[in-house]
């Protein structure tokens, strides 16, 4: 079902987040500019910060699910929609926020966070277009 399919994004989100924070943690502490390691600069740690928090966020959506399945319950439709399009907003968000962090690097093939953000882009595709899920999760609302 739509709702099954939906509800394995954020799994998928959480190991794309994982990775680019993982892999942008080491290169702010090994990065030098004017002198010291870019993981010094308060951008650089905001940067980080925020993809930590989307990184607890997607978890926690995740242990939600398992609960509930425990439980015996599903999601809606409306609820693995919503879940699907934070997931994968979040993906991309961090995606780019990671290739912004390795600056030119970040664009090489070479670096692995080029591929995690192409990763991350289908998940805005794949299982439904965040328009898509938009309209879901105001269907939804609107019924009550």
């Amino acid at each position: 079902t739509f709702s099954q399919e939906r509800a394995g994004v954020p799994a998928m989100a959480l190991g794309i987040v994982s990775q680019c924070l993982d892999l942008c943690v080491e290169y702010a502490r090994t990065r030098v500019q004017f002198g010291r390691p870019i993981g010094e600069f308060q951008l650089i740690q905001l940067k980080l910060a925020r993809m930590e928090v989307a990184r607890m966020n997607l978890q926690n959506m995740i242990f939600r699910q398992i609960e509930m399945a425990g439980a015996g319950k599903r999601m809606t439709l409306a609820e693995a929609s919503a879940a699907k399009l934070y997931s994968a907003q979040a993906a991309m968000e961090v995606a780019l926020e990671a290739v912004q962090l390795f600056g030119g690097n970040g664009y090489m093939a070479e670096f692995q966070v080029e591929q995690l953000c192409r990763d991350a882009k289908v998940l805005q595709i794949y299982a439904g277009t965040d328009e898509i899920q938009v309209g879901q999760i105001a269907r939804g609302l609107l019924r009550g």
